[in-house]
């Protein structure tokens, strides 16, 4: 038996079913302060996903990051295209992993280097 189920009758769970609302919400919302009623029948907000991509595979955000960008020369802007080309993958996919990799193996490098059991 689930949490929600144990603090509202069977009745008021399928009010909240019948308003499309998870079982999740209604118990957050309780735990929050909610009215019972407002809980099971005020629809949930709707909520963009943030990993939503454009046609070119770049992320639609939701405007609460950072925005990066950078310009590179046009012969190493050529090599990149290249690269991308040959992995396979869309642009936004490449660069998100050549950049975790990199930061990936710079924490590496610097735990190593600060850790003096490795010395």
């Amino acid at each position: 038996m689930g949490k929600v189920a144990k603090i509202l009758p069977p009745e008021k769970l399928a009010i909240a079913d019948k308003n499309n609302i998870p079982k999740t919400t209604v118990y957050n919302r309780i735990r929050a302060g909610w009215d019972i009623e407002e809980a099971i029948t005020k629809p949930p907000r709707e909520r963009k996903n943030i990993k939503d991509r454009d046609e070119e595979g770049n992320f639609i955000g939701s405007g609460k990051g950072k925005k990066r960008s950078f310009a590179l020369p046009d012969e190493w802007d050529e090599v990149l295209d290249k690269e991308i080309e040959a992995s396979g993958m869309i642009q936004a996919d490449y660069l998100e992993k050549v950049m975790i990799d990199k930061l990936k193996r710079s924490k590496y490098k610097k735990n190593k280097r600060s850790d003096p059991a490795s010395a």
